[in-house]
């Protein structure tokens, strides 16, 4: 009986194994191959949290995104977390936009209900507009193979 039970569980890991094998090889080889890319975003010397990145590929549809950390760090992504962006030259945007409370207000006591058949007002972006729009915010970005630092110094 003892016997019976080692091979089972014997069985169970081999068949367990090959499937975390299987799972961890590439399963997306048509993909093209993205390289890490890294930077910090800034806006009067100061860290910008919760910043959104956008790059986009000149001259086509590819794009990759980030979102920085409390610190005003980033880790590009285009295909999965941190995964970086395929070689080319970006124009990139970067927007800040303000949270909105779920009632619409800061406070409860503030609470304006939006009128029926209203839309309510857009977010607020806490950067200057000019960076917003990556194909004129004047942001470029070249990767390259191999490891990739953008810092942006934004100003007024």
């Amino acid at each position: 009986m003892a016997k019976a039970t080692r091979a089972r569980v014997g069985t169970w890991l081999a068949v367990g194994t090959a499937a975390l094998l299987i799972g961890c090889t590439d399963s997306h080889p048509d993909r093209p191959k993205t390289y890490p890319v890294i930077g910090t975003v800034t806006y009067k010397g100061e860290a910008v949290a919760d910043a959104n990145l956008n790059f986009q590929l000149v001259g086509s549809t590819g794009y990759a995104s980030a979102k920085t950390d409390a610190s005003g760090n980033y880790a590009l992504m285009t295909f999965q977390a941190g995964d970086g962006a395929v070689p080319g030259d970006y124009n990139v945007g970067i927007t800040k936009y303000e949270r909105a409370a779920t009632t619409g207000s800061s406070s409860e006591e503030d609470y304006v209900p939006v009128e029926r058949g209203q839309s309510p007002a857009p977010a607020k972006n806490l950067l200057p507009a000019k960076y917003a729009n990556p194909a004129k915010s004047g942001l470029t970005a070249k990767v390259i193979e191999g490891s990739n630092t953008f810092d942006f110094q934004l100003t007024d």
